[in-house]
C-alpha cells in the first residue's frame, strides 16, 4: 500500500493535486494546519481513502490525533503542537510508544524528518510554504507489516 503524506498545507492545494496525480496513492495522510486543504482533497479524490487530522491553525471538530492500522502497521497521526514537537521528539515518542505505534506522523515544524529509533517518527516537512521556503511531502510503503519512507522535494513553493 503506497500513502502519501502531507502536512501544513496552508492553502497550497495545487501542490497537493500535484503530488496525487503524480504518486497515485492508495490512502492519504493529512496532518493539520489547514485541515479544510485535506478535505478538499479528499472531494477532489473521493475513491482514495484518507486519514485527516487538524493542526494548530485549524478550528472546528476535526480528530486532534487518530491511530490508524494499514497492512499490519500502526500508525500513530498528529499534526505536533499538542506533543511540543517544535522543542523536541521525546513526547511525541512517548505518545507513539503509549499508542502502540510502529510510526508517528506529524507536522508543525515545517522541517522534514524520517528518523527510525525506536517509535519511527516522520515528517513530510510541509507542503505549503510559506512562500520561499523548500516544500515537500512524503511516501510511505506499508506491506504485510514492514515500512518503507522516504521524503520527496517538490522544490520552492
Amino acid at each position: 500500500m503506497k500513502i502519501i503524506v502531507f502536512s501544513d498545507s496552508h492553502g497550497r492545494l495545487d501542490l497537493m493535486i500535484a503530488a496525487v496525480e503524480e504518486e497515485r496513492p492508495d490512502h492519504i495522510f493529512f496532518l493539520g494546519d489547514y485541515e479544510r486543504d485535506g478535505r478538499r482533497l479528499v472531494e477532489r479524490y473521493p475513491a482514495i481513502p484518507a486519514s485527516i487530522v487538524r493542526g494548530n491553525c485549524d478550528c472546528g471538530g476535526g480528530a486532534a490525533e487518530l491511530v490508524v492500522e494499514l497492512e499490519g502497521v500502526r500508525f500513530l497521526l498528529t499534526h505536533g503542537h499538542l506533543h511540543r514537537a517544535k522543542l523536541g521528539f521525546a513526547l511525541l515518542r512517548e505518545a507513539g510508544r503509549e499508542a502502540g505505534a510502529d510510526m508517528v506522523c506529524f507536522g508543525h515544524t515545517h522541517q522534514a524528518l524520517n528518523e527510525r529509533s525506536g517509535v519511527w517518527l516522520f515528517n513530510p516537512g510541509t507542503i505549503g510554504g510559506p512562500y520561499g521556503q523548500r516544500t515537500s511531502y512524503g511516501v510511505i510503503r506499508a506491506e504485510g507489516g514492514t515500512l518503507w519512507a522516504t521524503i520527496k522535494d517538490t522544490g520552492t513553493g
